[in-house]
């Protein structure tokens, strides 16, 4: 079973996150800058997140081409935003499978870090259990 209720709930507050993100840090700017969109197919529960540097789309309509795909399951994503997994570490032991220029994910993940403080506000707000 799956930390998030159901897809719903997991579009809620993953688009709440990257909302913030590309909004009010420099993470939107630099995916501007770097020319990087990204395309999240996520398992249990199923749905698709695109962000782009200036919108964050959930559900079929995510379902789109993007410089990034990433795929992995609501958990990973969970943990990933807990700083219970590091991305390297998921990408080498294919918790995260990821088609696109690496490299480039790599440059762009320490502008997430102001994201990573306000998962848990996002958790709490929605009642998602961070232990």
């Amino acid at each position: 079973m799956s930390v998030f209720k159901d897809a719903n709930h997991m579009y809620t507050i993953l688009n709440d996150v990257w909302t913030h993100a590309i909004n009010e840090t420099d993470f939107g700017p630099k995916l501007k800058e770097y020319e990087i969109d990204y395309k999240f197919v996520i398992k249990e529960p199923n749905g698709y997140l695109y962000v782009s540097h200036d919108e964050v789309i959930t559900g079929d309509k995510a379902n789109r081409d993007a410089v990034i795909t990433m795929e992995l399951s609501g958990d990973t994503v969970h943990a990933f935003w807990l700083k219970k997994i590091k991305l390297p570490v998921a990408l080498a032991t294919r918790k995260i499978k990821s088609k696109g220029p690496i490299p480039k994910v790599l440059k762009i993940l320490p502008f997430l870090k102001p994201v990573y403080e306000l998962y848990p506000v996002y958790c709490e707000k929605h009642g998602l259990a961070i232990d």
